[in-house]
C-alpha cells in the first residue's frame, strides 16, 4: 500500500545545524527537500543555506579522495570481499582526519601504484602471449628450416609469408633474390597451414638493403617480430618464445597471488572507507537544502506518518527543545510532489518488482501490487496447470531463491514463481493433468472442473469470464483514484464507462440466454443512458475508450489458448513417447518434449500474465508520475 506521509519541518539554532544534520542520516527516514521559493518561504528573512567556503573545500577533497579509492577498489579482485576487516582498533574509530591526512594519502598512492604496476604488468603479460599465439604457428611451420641456418655467420635470415592463391610468385620470387645475392643464398619453402606457405631466405649482410627492398615491393608480408625480439634471429627469437611461454603463466599467477593479497588487506577496508566518505559527502551535500535566518537553520522534508513520532523522540532525546518539529499543512498544489512510499506486507513484496520497470504512481492513487499479488499466479496456474510442471518449477524456484539471496531484485523474481508455481501445482490437480495425461493413464488423476482439452469453449469462458471481472475492478479502482485526489469529473466518466460496460455484458447474457429476455428493455435503456453521460463528460473519446474496454476483456482469451496449447504439448510428448515402442527411448523423447514445453511454461506463462496487468488491468487505473521517497540514509556505517 501507500503510506500516509506528512510533511515535517525542523528549526533549530544555526550551531545545532551539523549535528541535526547527522542525526537525521543516521535516522535515515527523512526524505528532505530542497526549499525553493515557492514551497513555503514565506519569511523573507529566510534564504537558502549556502556551503561554507572551509565545507566546499572538503566536500571536494573527499570527492577526489573517494573517486581514487574507488579506481583502486575497482582494480582488486573480489577474492578479499568475505573478510572482515573493519574501521576499528580497538575501540578508536577512523576518523575523517586520518583519511584526509598526508601520511593515508601517501599510503594510498603507494598502493595505487602497486595496484596498477601490476595490472600494467599483467596486461603486458596478456598482449605477449597473444603476440607469441599469432606467431607460433608460421614459427613452428619455419623452425625446421631456420635449424638448418644455425651457426651461419656474416649471412641475413628472413622469413616470409605467402597466400596459397599466390604460389605461382615463388619461383619468380627465387629467381630474383638469385640476382640480387649472385647466387649465394639459400631458399627455403614450408607448407604451414591449407592457406599458408611459409619461406626463409639466407643471403650475405650486405644485400640485406636490397633484399627488404624486393620484399617490400613485391606487397609480401614479411615476419616482423614483436619488439621484444627485434634484436633477435629467427631461430633464437623462436626459442626465447616457446621458454617465455611456457614461464608466462607462472609469471601471471604470481601477479594473480600479490593482488589478492593486497585484496585480502584492502578490498573490504576501501569498501568501508568508501562509505564513510560517501555518507560525509551527502551530509555536507544536504547543507544546501536547508534554508536559514541569522541565527537559526529551517528544514523541510517528507515522512511516513507513522514515522512522525519517531523523529519527534528523537529529536528530543538529542537536543530537548533547542530543535522544534513540527508536523506541516500540505497545500494542494504539493499533493504532486508528495513522495511515493509503497510498503507492503512480506507475502506481497515480492510483487513488487514488477512495478519497479514503471514510474511510480501518484501520491493518493492505488498501489496495484495486492491485486498482482492475486491475479498474477492466478493467471500463471490458469496457463500452466500442472502438478508435474509446477512441482519441478517450484524446486526450481526454490534453489533460485537460495542461489540469489544476496540479489533482491531476483530472489524477489524467485519468490514469485515459488507462489505462482504453487498455483499451477493447484489447477493441475482441478485439471486432472500430471505432465498431461499420464496421471489419467494410470488411473490416478480425473479433471475435478473440466479437461482443457475437451472443454475449450468451457475454458474460453473462463478466460473471458475473469477477463470481465479483472477489467472492471480496473474501472472500480480508477474511480477510487480520482475521487481520493478529488477529480469529481473524471471519476463521473469512468462510472459512467463502467455502468456501460455492466450494461453491455447484461444485454449479450441475455441474448445468450443467461437471463431473462424481459431485462433486455432495461438494460439497453442503461446504455444509452451511460453512453450519452460519457459523452458529455469525455467527448468523442469516451465511446473509443468504451470500445478499447472490449477488445481489453477479449484480450484474456490468450489464457485459454496459450494453455491449451501447453497441455497438447504435454500430449504429443506422451504421444511419441508411447509409439517408439521402446521404454528408455520413449522416455527419452517425451523427456525432451516436456523439458521444452516446462521451459516455455516460465515464458509463456509469465510474459502474457504481466501483458495482461500491464496493458490491458493498468491502463484502467494506473496513475505514473509519482516520486519515489528516497529518505537521507547511511549507505553503510
Amino acid at each position: 500500500m501507500i503510506k500516509v506521509m506528512s510533511k515535517v519541518q525542523l528549526i533549530g539554532s544555526k550551531a545545532l545545524l551539523d549535528e541535526v544534520i547527522r542525526l537525521l542520516h543516521n535516522l535515515g527516514i527523512v526524505h528532505i527537500e530542497s526549499i525553493p521559493a515557492r514551497i513555503g518561504l514565506e519569511d523573507s528573512y529566510l534564504r537558502r543555506q549556502p556551503i561554507e567556503r572551509e565545507k566546499a573545500l572538503l566536500k571536494e577533497r573527499l570527492e577526489k579522495i573517494l573517486e581514487r579509492l574507488k579506481g583502486i577498489y575497482l582494480l582488486l579482485p573480489a577474492s578479499g570481499a568475505g573478510r572482515e576487516e573493519g574501521l576499528m582498533t580497538g575501540d578508536m574509530p577512523v576518523l575523517l582526519a586520518d583519511i584526509t591526512s598526508h601520511a593515508f594519502l601517501d599510503e594510498v598512492d603507494k598502493l595505487e601504484k602497486e595496484v596498477k604496476g601490476l595490472h600494467a604488468e599483467k596486461a603486458g603479460l596478456s598482449e605477449e602471449i597473444s603476440s607469441i599465439g599469432r606467431y607460433e604457428k608460421i614459427l613452428k611451420g619455419i623452425a625446421p628450416l631456420v635449424a638448418k641456418l644455425k651457426g651461419l655467420n656474416n649471412f641475413e635470415t628472413i622469413g616470409i609469408t605467402i597466400d596459397r592463391a599466390k604460389e605461382d610468385i615463388i619461383p619468380l620470387l627465387e629467381n630474383e633474390v638469385g640476382r640480387i645475392a649472385e647466387e649465394r643464398h639459400q631458399f627455403f619453402v614450408k607448407d604451414i597451414d591449407k592457406d599458408t606457405i611459409g619461406i626463409v631466405i639466407t643471403y650475405p649482410k650486405k644485400y640485406d638493403a636490397k633484399m627488404k627492398a624486393l620484399i617490400a615491393s613485391e606487397a609480401i608480408a614479411e615476419i616482423k617480430l614483436p619488439e621484444r625480439y627485434t634484436d633477435m634471429t629467427l631461430f633464437d627469437a623462436l626459442k626465447v618464445m616457446i621458454k617465455r611461454r611456457e614461464e608466462m603463466p607462472v609469471l601471471v599467477m604470481n601477479i594473480d597471488n600479490k593482488l589478492n593479497g593486497l585484496a585480502l588487506e584492502w578490498y573490504k577496508k576501501l569498501e568501508l572507507l568508501m562509505r564513510l566518505l560517501r555518507d560525509t559527502i551527502d551530509e555536507l551535500k544536504t547543507l544546501v537544502y536547508c534554508a536559514h535566518t541569522r541565527f537559526t537553520f529551517v528544514i523541510v522534508g517528507w515522512i511516513p506518518k507513522d514515522k512522525f513520532h519517531a523523529l519527534s523522540i528523537a529529536i528530543m532525546d538529542k537536543f530537548s527543545d533547542k530543535v522544534m518539529v513540527r508536523e506541516m499543512e500540505i497545500r494542494e498544489d504539493e499533493i504532486d510532489l508528495i513522495p511515493v512510499y509503497i510498503k507492503n506486507p512480506k507475502l506481497l513484496k515480492p510483487f513488487e518488482v514488477f512495478l519497479n520497470i514503471l514510474p511510480p504512481p501518484k501520491y493518493g492513487s492505488v498501489d496495484p501490487t495486492p491485486y498482482l499479488a492475486l491475479f498474477f499466479p492466478t493467471f500463471f496456474g490458469l496457463i500452466l496447470g500442472d502438478i508435474g510442471y509446477g512441482g519441478i518449477l517450484f524446486m526450481l524456484s526454490l534453489y533460485l531463491k537460495k542461489r540469489f539471496k544476496a540479489k533482491e531484485y531476483l530472489a524477489n523474481l524467485a519468490s514469485v514463481l515459488t507462489i505462482s508455481s504453487l498455483f499451477a501445482v493447484a489447477f493441475g490437480i482441478f485439471f486432472g493433468e500430471f505432465f498431461g495425461d499420464l496421471g489419467e493413464r494410470f488411473g490416478l488423476l480425473h479433471p475435478i472442473i473440466f479437461d482443457r482439452v475437451k472443454a475449450m469453449k468451457v475454458f474460453l469462458v473462463l478466460a473471458i469470464g475473469i477477463g470481465i471481472g479483472h477489467i472492471l475492478l480496473g474501472l472500480m479502482l480508477a474511480i477510487v483514484n480520482y475521487i481520493h485526489r478529488g477529480k469529481g469529473k473524471e471519476a463521473m466518466a469512468k462510472a459512467s464507462t463502467l455502468i456501460l460496460m455492466l450494461a453491455l455484458i447484461t444485454i449479450v447474457a441475455i441474448l445468450a440466454g443467461y437471463l431473462p429476455k424481459g431485462l433486455i428493455t432495461p438494460g439497453v435503456v442503461i446504455m444509452l443512458a451511460a453512453f450519452i453521460i460519457l459523452i458529455l463528460f469525455e467527448g468523442i473519446i469516451g465511446p473509443l475508450e468504451a470500445l478499447k474496454t472490449i477488445g481489453n476483456i477479449l484480450s484474456y482469451a490468450r489464457i485459454m489458448a496459450i494453455g491449451t496449447a501447453s497441455v497438447a504439448l504435454a500430449l504429443v510428448a506422451n504421444k511419441l513417447g508411447g509409439l517408439t515402442g521402446n521404454v528408455i527411448l520413449g522416455i527419452f523423447i517425451a523427456g525432451i518434449i516436456h523439458v521444452i514445453n516446462i521451459l516455455l511454461g516460465i515464458l509463456s506463462p509469465g510474459i502474457q500474465s504481466l501483458r495482461l496487468h500491464y496493458v490491458e488491468f493498468f491502463s484502467k487505473f494506473y496513475q505514473a508520475g509519482g516520486r519515489r521517497y528516497e529518505p537521507f540514509r547511511k549507505t553503510g556505517k
